[in-house]
């Protein structure tokens, strides 16, 4: 049964577990399967077995060497799971810096859009019905632009929409976040500013438009259908709008924000405070208080896995003006206006996201401090570890006295060509 208490103590004095090593201690991982193998997904065993393994030189590694002294260093590769807390970290601020550089430079409006708890249940598990939340959520806002437009042109807005499909505490609660411009552009390429919408009105559009589409898509759910006529007969049903303040000028903030749950798992590790080998302890914010909430240790990893997307699916869409299809030819439009400057954003490597986190820059040999060079790459191909590179790839020239005559023979055996690393 699950238990929950007023939260104690500090967060900062919580233990330094993880959902990693949970899942490592006592065999919880092998076991977990066996009681839950006929409900596990086929996505959540490959996501859970890529983390395991995550800085495992079984998934393949890279190896650097100091042209200097000789000192080696080994790197494993990423495993780039959903759930692991380090890949995680990465992709979502790769993805806010991305994200920030290609948004348009005027003001953006951060609203959040909930749904009774009663529909909770339609959206776990049910890639289909995500996605229509998520494209009804962009249909009701450009709705709502439209009919708030003073000057009564027809515009177009820009929207970044993403899916939350749970909240602190695990449980299901699908909800929507949006990041939309305040204004929009004409069919004649002139930009109308928007500031005033009537959040009321939002609410009752939004009520309609998601009831509407859940109706057409699952028309035989007499089930649907009751939720829908209590939804018309009660005001306070769980469908709100929470409009958070204006964005002006730079947005990492709230994208980093809106876009947590990109590659993200349910739960940080700084939320797990205890684990006694039967029971996991974490916590959780309601009504802004902390709370912490203990649950049976396969109960909290089933409460975890089961938030996992479906394999392909895309927690993240662009609708309106920031619509994939429409990028290049927006883009250009809103230069021309001066409403967007394009950012030269460098995908991050592992170095500079290893020096920005530490630090210290993890390819200074630990030796004599000399810059270590890429010497050799070890890759995956099916059951086996296969090598290239060599010599070359670090050398011009002489060979340096440390490069043993069997590397020479090595490299003359196997002519490579060094491709562009994205680990």
């Amino acid at each position: 049964m699950n238990r929950v208490v007023l939260l104690l103590k500090p967060e900062e004095e919580a233990s330094k577990l993880s959902f990693k090593y949970l899942l490592k201690v006592d065999n919880n991982w092998e076991e977990f399967k066996k009681l839950y193998n006929a409900e596990l997904r086929p996505v959540e065993i490959e996501e859970v077995e890529k983390m395991l393994n995550c800085g495992s030189q079984e998934n393949g590694f890279v190896t650097y060497i100091c042209p200097h002294c000789g000192k080696q260093k080994v790197i494993p590769f990423s495993c780039k799971s959903r759930i692991c807390t380090r890949c995680g970290k990465r992709h979502a601020d790769e993805w806010a810096e991305k994200l920030n550089s290609e948004l348009f430079d005027v003001v953006h409006r951060h609203i959040v859009l909930t749904v009774t708890d009663k529909l909770w249940p339609y959206f776990e598990h049910n890639s289909i019905l995500q996605k229509l939340l998520m494209d009804t959520a962009a249909k009701a806002m450009l709705r709502i632009i439209k009919q708030f437009n003073t000057g009564k042109e027809d515009i177009t807005a820009g929207m970044v929409v993403v899916l939350h499909p749970f909240g602190s505490d695990l449980k299901a609660k699908s909800h929507i976040h949006i990041l939309v411009t305040e204004g929009g552009l004409t069919k004649d390429n002139r930009w109308i500013n928007m500031p005033y919408i009537d959040y009321g009105v939002i609410r009752k559009i939004w009520q309609y438009e998601i009831l509407k589409a859940m109706k057409k898509q699952l028309p035989e759910d007499t089930t649907l259908t009751a939720i829908i006529d209590w939804c018309y007969r009660n005001k306070t049903n769980g469908f709100t709008i929470f409009a958070k303040s204006r964005i002006k000028g730079k947005t990492k903030a709230a994208i980093r924000y809106v876009g947590r749950y990109v590659r993200h798992p349910a739960i940080s590790n700084q939320r797990i405070i205890d684990y006694n080998g039967q029971y996991v302890t974490f916590g959780y914010k309601k009504d802004k208080l902390p709370h912490q909430m203990i649950l049976r240790k396969f109960s909290f990893v089933r409460a975890v896995l089961k938030h996992i997307p479906d394999k392909h699916f895309k927690m993240v869409r662009y609708y309106g003006l920031y619509a994939r299809n429409l990028k290049a030819k927006t883009h250009k439009i809103m230069q021309d206006l001066k409403r967007f400057i394009k950012k030269i954003i460098l995908k991050f490597s592992w170095r500079e996201n290893r020096t920005r986190y530490t630090g210290s820059d993890p390819l200074l040999c630990e030796g004599c401090g000399t810059k270590m060079e890429l010497y050799s790459i070890n890759y995956r191909a099916g059951p086996e570890l296969k090598t290239i590179g060599g010599i070359d790839w670090i050398t011009e020239g002489e060979i340096p006295d440390y490069v043993v005559e069997e590397e020479k023979e090595e490299k003359n055996r196997h002519q490579v060509y060094m491709p562009q690393l994205q680990y």
